[in-house]
């Protein structure tokens, strides 16, 4: 009997392991924007920005977001961190956006490197990806924690 509780117990403990995915264990999400970028924001601003709220930097330049892929890691984990909200709830958010006329949603930009080549080169970009990705091409202005 003692042993079946137990190996219930570990299989129920590698199911939950195993739902995290791999690629973020150890890895926070970069929030970043073009290296020569002076804008000094904070994750609320950011926010604002990933919800339509925000069309523009403190200075008065159009912002530019870009997202990651719908089933790309990184997106599930910034928008239910950051955010507060899941893609599902954004996508719905977006949706009334367009609908309402009040704006597009951000442009995906996946992978990760060609998350970096846009916003390397759009003073305006900003967007998210995994830290331990990150170069000297972009600035981070936040990161979020898994």
């Amino acid at each position: 009997m003692r042993t079946t509780k137990r190996r219930w117990a570990m299989q129920a403990a590698l199911c939950l392991v195993l739902a995290v995915p791999p690629v973020l264990a150890a890895d926070e999400i970069a929030i970043i924007v073009h290296k020569d970028n002076p804008a000094v924001i904070d994750t609320v601003y950011v926010t604002r920005i990933y919800t339509g709220l925000l069309k523009g930097w403190p200075d008065g330049s159009p912002v530019f977001p870009l997202d990651q892929s719908d089933d790309a890691p990184a997106r599930r984990v910034f928008y239910a961190r950051l955010v507060g909200k899941s893609p599902a709830a954004m996508k719905a958010i977006w949706s009334q956006n367009i609908f309402t006329g009040k704006g597009l949603p951000p442009k995906v930009a996946s992978p990760d490197a060609e998350m970096m080549r846009i916003v390397s080169t759009n003073r305006n970009a900003i967007g998210y990806m995994l830290a331990s990705q990150v170069d000297a091409s972009v600035r981070v202005i936040a990161r979020v924690a898994e």
